[in-house]
């Protein structure tokens, strides 16, 4: 299956004036213009590093989609030309495309991220509000314009980084959550559709139902509460114990062996087993650190049989608070 992928390219180079034009008629046709008139004029050089930079969006080889950013002022930086092609539509590739550009605008320094769009663009719209934009002034007097709208790009008060790590370091998933509180299991952390995770550094994904996370207070794992419809009820990895660095960033070492239940059959499964066996022989898991996690995944196993709290009820009041 191709492997959708972000890549730094020159504004200017033959994929992105293709991926442009293409994206000018698009606006072009909802407006009823055509060519440039389309679309405010833009100086190729903003789009370029320092303050700027470039994106082009791959699935495998194929150049699918599109997206800018440029500086506005010293605190303030600009989405422009953010455009996929129809056929990678409906996958919620735009909003990954998104997320890249925050991020690049993040370690570039800026504190908020603005853009623009018009009246016949509701889906661009739409993400946007849902992706925590919302509404300002005109910025820009762009006469094509009917929305204004700024993000902050600071963490929100509350705000929790989980991290998980394989055991050589590397970073694996990761994202950032609102800590929802916390009872006698552990913290709990909540998710929408619209909470972009990472593995690594490879493009954001988005899971298909809100979910929940917790931490708990004693265990070795992590574990997921998905929302109904979603086949898989709970899912757990297999980890040590996750540590705290300060109140807004948790870790843990994830250790491949993952246990599930799943929501139709009620059927509690253990994966990735074969993973482990590589993992163990590769990044040489010490012989506590092999017996501890397959002990671990066993009483989970059990635990997770018997609806055993926090794998009962204990999640479905934070799961509520999600919808």
């Amino acid at each position: 299956m191709p492997q959708v992928r972000i890549t730094v390219q020159d504004p200017d180079d033959d994929v992105s004036r293709e991926l442009t034009a293409e994206f000018l008629a698009d606006i072009g046709a909802r407006y009823e213009r055509s060519g440039t008139a389309a679309a405010p004029a833009l100086d190729l050089a903003e789009l370029r590093a320092p303050d700027g930079t470039w994106l082009v969006m791959y699935d495998g080889d194929e150049p699918i989609g599109c997206g800018g950013l440029r500086r506005c002022d010293d605190h303030s930086a600009e989405v422009r030309r953010v455009f996929l092609r129809p056929a990678a539509r409906g996958r919620n590739l735009a909003r990954t495309m998104m997320v890249e550009l925050e991020d690049v605008a993040r370690r570039r320094g800026y504190r908020r991220i603005r853009l623009d769009t018009g009246d016949r663009q509701p889906e661009a719209l739409q993400l946007y509000r849902t992706g925590g934009y919302h509404e300002i002034g005109d910025y820009n007097g762009n006469p094509y314009a009917r929305h204004w709208l700024e993000k902050d790009l600071a963490p929100r008060p509350g705000d929790v980084r989980v991290v998980a790590r394989k055991y050589d370091g590397r970073l694996h998933w990761h994202a950032t959550m609102p800590r929802l509180g916390e009872d006698e299991h552990g913290v709990w952390l909540g998710a929408t559709t619209h909470t972009p995770w990472r593995r690594g550094a490879e493009p954001a994904v988005f899971f298909p139902v809100a979910h929940v996370v917790l931490i708990p207070h004693e265990g070795d794992w992590v574990a997921a509460f998905n929302a109904a419809p979603h086949r898989t009820e709970i899912y757990i990895d297999v980890s040590d114990r996750p540590v705290w660095h300060g109140p807004d960033e948790v870790v843990s070492i994830d250790l491949d062996l993952d246990v599930v239940r799943r929501r139709e059959t009620g059927a509690v499964e253990l994966l990735d087993e074969d993973e482990f066996d590589e993992h163990r022989i590769l990044f040489g898991y010490p012989d506590d650190v092999v017996a501890g996690a397959r002990r671990n995944a066993e009483e989970l196993l059990a635990a997770v049989r018997a609806h055993t709290e926090p794998f009962g009820e204990a999640s479905r009041p934070w799961l509520e608070r999600m919808s």
